[in-house]
This record gives structure tokens, C-alpha cells and sequence, in this order.
């Protein structure tokens, strides 16, 4: 299979999700109340979502979510209207094919701006913020072929958000410093070097303790991951050769986190190769040990960790290669997980994203497929 063909198949064909159902399955004693599914359309001219992320657009101190539209070449914007209820989405264009985004203060001036990375147009656009929800047109940036992921961070310690990302086609990964004024220095560019397809997916944080943000990048066509140490400058060097850690067949889905409460940041990967999640443990100075694996029914996509029931040990939100459901597995605090709930949502889930949106004791999913955007209401 090339990069095109496993490209392809992890795109998800339009689906309705309207008036979907929850089903709810789960092991005896855990701490679940019986959730309430809410969905939402993405708004006029909008399909095809494909990315996440959950911010204050509006400054009122309510989370809103955002979404980047893969086949309209758009974001939508569902503003907050407290306890986990949204309005209606307002749409903003981008570059072309946004696969991801994220959200951070680029210019400081105190207002949630949006960046996207855009697979078709090999570029990332930036709106900023206008304070009330509503975003300015996009400024693009010319990154690599097949832009695919993004993450942002300071990454050169200077108290600015910079947008790191990653290329499949070119196998680069670009830097873009801020200059906290809604500008950018020329990227810093560093070319995958393994043999295998590039990064399909990213992440930042300080993986050697030293204060510094590091670099970890998955190979969706290929067999694990490498770590890149942060120099503090914008800059990183490699530090792991994938195959160090064994073989991790065709992982898909990426996040950081302390799984096993040791305070140093372990690796989670949706491994659907094998079906299962795995979390790699950080050994210290940038090294992981060979995954451990947590079984799941089909092919699985990791989605998005976070502590959803409030124990103090990372949980993860999951889904199978095709499923139409999302899983829930509460960490043993080894790295490991007890499968807890399964979630029927009536279409496949594409991404998601875990924060507190009902002000309630556990934390909500929301969640996008296809065509809508969905919030599991704990």
C-alpha cells in the first residue's frame, strides 16, 4: 500500500449523523451517569470534518469548538451558551483541505486565533480572532506537500505561542516562530530520515524534563514513531530511530500524557494494526520502552486522552478504523486501560476533544464525524 492509498483509506466517506442514538454498554461499577448525546450541524457550506479543538473565541468564559472542514475548505465556529449547550455554527474560509487545527493568542492581544493545516494547498492558514467568535480572513503559509498536522507551543522560550508542522508528501516538518505581533519569521524546516513514509501525526511536549518543548511524530504508513529534542531555539534534532521501540504496525492517533504517574510524559498511540491502544512509558532523556497494549475490538484510532472521571489517571477516547462508535478506557495508572463504555454514534468519529463543558464533576466528549459535530454530555 503507498501513502496515496493508506491516505485514502483513513478518509471518511459522508455520512449523516442526524438523530443518531446512544447506546450505552459498559462494565459494572463505574462512576458513569447516563450520558445525553447533543449534535449540531456544521453550517451552510460546510462537510467533511476532520479536526477539533475547544477554546473561548468569545471571551465570555464559556469553551466554544471550532472544526476544520476537510471537503469545504472551511472552520466552523459553535459559540457556548453554557451546560454544554452550543448555537448555531458560523463558517470561515481557509487554505485548501484543512486535515487539522488548533488554537492559540499568536498576536497577544488577549483573542483566540485558529491555525489550520492544509493537505491539498501544502500550506497552514492563520485567522485571527476578532474577541467575539467571528475570525478574520486567513493569512496562508506555504509549508510542505500534503500538510497534514499541526501543534502549537513555545518552542523558543519566549513566551509566544509558534506553529509546528508536518508535511507527508515532502517529509518535513516546518517551524513557524511568532513575533507576537500576527507575523512570522521564515520557517525552520527539519526532513524526516528513516525510510518510511513521513508524519502523519504530531505532538509537542518536554520530553526530557530539561524545560525546553520537544517533538514526537507518528508514521502512519510505517512503524512507530520518533522523538526530536527541542534546542530552545525553534530548533530540534533527533534523538530515536523508530524501530528502537518494536514494531508498531500502522499507528493512527497520537497524544501526550503521564499514564503511570511518574511526572514524565509517555507516548499513546492508536495502534490499528494490532487493534489495541499502546502507551510507550518514558524512560528518561528522551528514551520509551516498546508499547504496552490494551485490546480493542477492531482496528483502533486513537482520539484524544484526558482524566474523564476524575480518579487522577489518564484516560483515552478511541475508535475502530470504520466504527461507528467511540470507546472509552479508564487507565489503570500503568499505562493501561479498562474498557469501559462503548458509545454507538450513528456515524464514524473522526476526531474528538475532552474538557468540561457542563461545569458537571466528569468531563464531556464532543466529538465531529463527517457531516456534524457531536457532544456526550456526562
Amino acid at each position: 500500500m503507498n501513502i496515496k492509498d493508506y491516505l485514502k483509506k483513513l478518509q471518511v466517506s459522508a455520512t449523516q449523523f442526524a438523530a443518531a442514538t446512544i447506546l450505552v454498554t459498559g462494565l459494572a461499577g463505574q462512576s458513569f451517569g447516563q450520558p445525553v448525546i447533543r449534535t449540531y450541524a456544521l453550517g451552510a457550506g460546510a462537510s467533511g470534518a476532520s479536526g477539533i479543538a475547544a477554546g473561548d473565541v468569545n471571551g465570555d468564559g464559556i469553551l466554544d469548538l471550532v472544526t476544520s472542514n476537510a471537503s469545504t475548505n472551511n472552520i466552523s465556529v459553535l459559540l457556548g451558551k453554557g451546560k454544554a449547550n452550543f448555537g448555531a455554527a458560523t463558517v470561515f474560509p481557509t487554505g485548501g483541505q484543512p486535515e487539522s487545527l488548533a488554537l492559540a493568542d499568536f498576536n497577544r492581544d488577549g483573542k483566540l486565533d485558529v491555525v489550520t493545516a492544509n493537505f491539498a494547498s501544502g500550506s497552514i492558514s492563520v485567522l485571527f480572532g476578532n474577541g467575539d467568535g467571528t475570525f478574520q480572513a486567513p493569512q496562508n503559509f506555504s509549508a510542505g506537500i500534503q500538510t497534514q498536522s499541526v501543534a502549537v507551543g513555545d518552542v523558543n522560550n519566549d513566551g509566544i505561542p509558534d506553529i509546528v508542522v508536518s508535511s507527508v508528501q515532502s517529509e518535513n516538518t516546518d517551524v513557524f516562530l511568532s513575533n507576537g505581533d500576527g507575523t512570522f519569521q521564515a520557517p525552520i524546516t527539519f526532513v524526516f530520515n528513516n525510510g518510511y513514509a513521513a508524519w502523519t501525526q504530531i505532538a509537542l511536549g518536554d520530553i526530557n524534563g530539561d524545560g525546553i518543548l520537544d517533538f514526537v511524530g507518528i508514521f502512519g504508513f510505517g512503524q512507530g514513531f520518533q522523538v526530536w529534542l527541542g534546542r530552545g531555539d525553534g530548533s530540534f534534532y533527533l534523538w530515536s530511530n523508530p524501530l528502537s521501540y518494536g514494531t508498531i504496525a500502522y499507528p493512527h492517533g497520537l497524544a501526550l500524557g503521564d499514564f503511570n504517574g511518574e511526572g514524565k510524559l509517555d507516548i499513546a498511540l492508536g495502534l490499528y494494526g494490532e487493534s489495541a491502544v499502546g502507551v510507550s512509558l518514558n524512560e528518561g532523556g528522551g528514551d520509551f520502552g516498546v508499547p504496552i497494549e490494551t485490546k480493542a475490538p477492531s482496528a483502533t484510532v486513537l482520539l484524544a486522552v484526558a482524566d474523564i472521571n476524575n480518579d487522577g489517571k489518564l484516560d483515552e477516547v478511541s475508535t475502530g478504523l470504520t466504527s461507528e462508535s467511540l470507546i472509552v478506557g479508564l487507565g489503570e495508572g500503568n499505562g493501561s486501560f479498562q474498557v469501559a463504555k462503548s458509545y454507538n454514534v450513528g456515524a464514524h468519529p473522526v476526531a474528538a476533544v475532552v474538557r468540561n463543558f457542563n461545569s458537571g464533576g466528569t468531563r464531556d466528549i464532543a466529538f465531529v464525524t463527517a457531516d456534524s459535530l457531536g457532544v456526550i454530555v456526562q
